[in-house]
Order: C-alpha cells, then structure tokens, then sequence
C-alpha cells in the first residue's frame, strides 16, 4: 500500500483530507486546538472541514514491531490470562460444558486483543475484561469457521488428490487470518465467511499478507514446538500446564499482530484511527500561531501572497510581538520586494529580534540595506546589540557602520564607553586598523573618565599596541 504524503511537506505523511481542493494535509500543516478537541479541522485554503485520515499514512509496519509484539505479551493482563488457561489445564472438572465456557473466555480475550490493536491501543485488556461485557458468543461463530474450514478440507481429501488437498489446505491457512480480522471487526459470521469482506482484508494488506501469515504460523507452532523440547525432561503434571501458558502467550502475540496489521492498513479498510497520543492539542494562543503560520506557507505555496500577508497581518494583529510571526512576516515582505511595507515594519521587528534573537535580527538589517543602503535603527541599544551579532558573523565593516558617530547620533546613551570598546575591537581584530582602534580607546579614556570599563580599555589598549608594533 502506497503511502499519501502532504502535499506541501513530502517527507510527512497526510493525515487530513479536503475533497473539494483535493489536497492532503500532515499534522504539519493542521495544528489541532487543546481548548476544543472535538473541532473538526477545515481547510486552510477553502474552509471546507476536512476528513480524518488517521494513521493510514503513519503507521510503522507490523513486521518492524515484533519485539513489541512479545512485550505487550508480558504485560499484566496477557500473563493473568495465561496463568487462567494453565490453572485450568491442572484442576479444571473433565466437563465438556465448563470447557466450552473457558474456550468462549478464551476466544473473547484472544478478539478484545485484536480490537484493541486495531486502535493501536498501548494497554492491553485486562484479565477482567474477558469475563464481563459482551463477545462470548463469538467462539460459537468462529467454531463455525473451523467446522466449514475442515469440512472444506474433508472433502478435498475425498478427491484422492494430493495437490489438491495440499492446495485447499494451504488456501485455508491464507484465508483463516482474514477471517479471523473480519470477525474481530464486524463480529459476525457472515463477515467472517465472505469472500468479499475477507478478500477485503487480503487486498488491503496486497503481498504483505503474506509476510502476516508467515509470522502467524510460526507463532502458532511455538507452543508445539517448546513443548515438544521441554517433553523429556518435564512430567505430564508440569508439562499441561506450561503447554497452557504457552498458548495463551503466543495467542495474544498472534492477536496483537492481526490487530495492528488492521490499524496499519486501515485507509485500505475504511477505518480512520489515530495512534494514542499521536495527536496532541495546543493551547489556543499556540494553535492559533501554528495555524497563522502553516496557512501563510501553504498560501505563498499556491502563489497566494497577498492572502499569506492578510493572514500573517491578521495573526500579528492578535499577537503583536511573537518572534517567529514577526520573522516570517518580515521574510515574506523581503521575498516580495516590498520595500516600504518591510521598512516600516523593521520599526518594530528589529527591537523584538535583537532583544530576543540577536543573530536573527542582524539578518533582518542586511535585509533591509538592500532596499535602503544606508537604513539605521533609531535605538542606540538595537545599534550596539546589532553591531555585537554582525562582528561574531564577521561581518564588520557593516557592524561598524552601526558606531559610526554613536555619540553624536544618541547623546544621552550611557552606553557609549562599551559600544566603543566594541568597535575598536572590529577595528583591531576585523579590519586590522590598529590606528583607528587606538583613536577610539583614547576617546573613551579622555571623554569618559570615571567609566568603570576603563581597565578592558587599558587591556585592549596594550593588545592594539603590540599589534602596531608587528605590522
């Protein structure tokens, strides 16, 4: 079965649907709502409500999950119930009607363990569960699969044919796991003996079904075989038992295979089920942001800019000062060459940035010198924290630029005696301009002397000076 990606990120799988623009959609691009969980999720292009998928696309395949497979098997639950079958094999009456009863029990816990893998539930059902509620009848029904499967075998054997027998009796043990899943599923006989709805289950599967019924035959003969290795060192008394055990283990491990093989392939077989936990909520200032900014992608995806900008305007009109709305209003402006729009929303984003992410502010300025090749922030701080970012991505002479004459543009920054220091390292380490550095350390020396950087001037004074002296 071929999985069905997200139209706009095709390393994630779809999850959601829209019939009317004919798009899937990853959890990527459909953030889900923690305060209304029970909203359905529309389309970020045409608003119409979107199909659940579920995990069709997600799932990891059954065979990848065999260790998981025998650990559900050691859970609480499965170890109570096989601990009742070897009990029962030691001090249960020789009464055929208490036999069918636990043969009912059994065969109830064996379907709830199916079903509970359908859903790709974690836990498995308890011990409890299979004494109470409903499916006891279920054994009767799958009785009579096994009646018609031998029957079926009976008479090919009458043939006198032994590919024929071979044949019906290979067909059988292809067929009986489908069969099995469509009763779990639909809980009735006539499901479980359909040649469609059985076929439904193989066709899902396609070729893969096959892989699920080899490992089902040898889970099957498991018991058997370790039996048959423990027979002669271990009396009949110890023997039963263990053999008991032995079946309801590896019955469940059986179970829960059939069962995830129906949650993996359940796209295939009009089932839609999430994986526990799989689908987590966010809180709604969060969902609304994830949401603004997964539709402003899409739209720009579809050539929709303007929209993506009404809907990043709208977005940053809730939450005026969120970083990553800013940023990708900031970037979507700069990709349209909106120069004016860009300028004067760097009034605000520029501050926010450098507050919060420095480097990712400094960015922004390079941006904004190729509308405006002269463009400088109007804080003395955003100056300063800038020319800080630009110099660690060596970009100095553009860092510089923003130092030029600090104290003459922001006479009343208290700061200068630091941005300068600042800029005479650029000077000396970035441009090599020793001349220039020593300037700079004077000014602050002689203009600011009660400044308590005084002694990193001194250091970098002494520094500067050994440099002039090796050029």
């Amino acid at each position: 079965m071929d999985k069905t990606l997200c139209h706009y990120h095709p390393a994630h799988p779809a999850t959601w649907h829209c019939v009317p623009c004919q798009r899937h959609f990853g959890d990527c691009c459909i953030p889900l709502n923690a305060d209304a969980p029970d909203e359905t999720p529309t389309c970020p292009l045409c608003r119409s409500k979107l199909s659940f998928l579920g995990a069709a696309n997600s799932a990891q395949p059954f065979w990848e999950r065999i260790p998981r497979f025998f650990a559900y098997g050691l859970q609480a639950g499965p170890l109570a119930f096989s601990a009742v079958l070897a009990l029962a094999s030691l001090f249960m009456p020789r009464s055929i009607l208490l036999w069918f009863v636990l043969f009912s029990i059994a065969t109830k816990y064996f379907y709830s363990v199916i079903e509970a893998n359908s859903e790709a539930q974690k836990q498995a059902p308890s011990l409890l569960s299979a004494f109470v509620g409903e499916g006891f009848g279920l054994f009767f029904k799958q009785l009579v699969v096994f009646f018609l499967s031998f029957a079926t075998l009976w008479l090919a054997a009458d043939f006198d044919s032994e590919a024929l027998y071979w044949a019906v009796n290979i067909g059988l043990l292809l067929v009986l796991p489908a069969s099995i899943i469509r009763l779990a599923l639909d809980k009735t006989l006539s499901a479980a003996l359909s040649p469609d709805e059985v076929g439904q289950v193989i066709k899902a599967m396609g070729w893969r079904y096959l892989i699920l019924c080899a490992f089902l035959f040898i889970l099957w003969q498991s018991p058997s075989w370790v039996t048959y290795m423990l027979s002669h060192g271990l009396p009949r008394v110890v023997l039963v038992p263990v053999a008991a055990f032995l079946f309801g283990y590896f019955g469940v491990v059986m179970c829960a295979i059939m069962g995830y093989a129906v949650f993996q392939y359940q796209g295939a077989l009009g089932y839609a089920i999430a994986e526990e936990d799989s689908q987590t909520g966010f809180p709604a200032a969060e969902y609304l942001r994830r949401r603004a900014l997964a539709e402003a992608e899409i739209r720009l995806k579809e050539g929709q800019s303007g929209q993506a900008l009404e809907t990043l305007t709208a977005a940053l009109a809730r939450d005026p000062d969120d970083l990553k709305l800013n940023e990708r209003f900031h970037q979507l402006l700069y990709g349209l060459n909106a120069r004016e729009r860009c300028l004067r929303h760097l009034a605000h984003y520029l501050p926010l940035a450098t507050r919060m992410n420095p480097a990712q502010a400094a960015t922004a300025l390079l941006n904004a010198r190729q509308f405006k090749a002269d463009f400088m922030p109007e804080d003395a701080l955003v100056c300063e924290r800038l020319a800080g970012a630009l110099l660690d991505r060596h970009k100095t002479r553009e860092g510089l630029s923003l130092l030029r004459n600090l104290h003459q543009r922001f006479p009343e920054y208290p700061h200068i005696p630091r941005a300068y220091l600042l800029a005479a390292r650029g000077f000396a380490e970035g441009l090599g301009q020793v001349e220039s550095a020593q300037k700079l350390l004077v000014f602050v020396r002689t203009r600011y002397p009660q400044s308590p950087l005084l002694a990193e001037v001194a250091a970098l004074e002494a520094t500067v000076a050994r440099l002039a002296a090796n050029t």
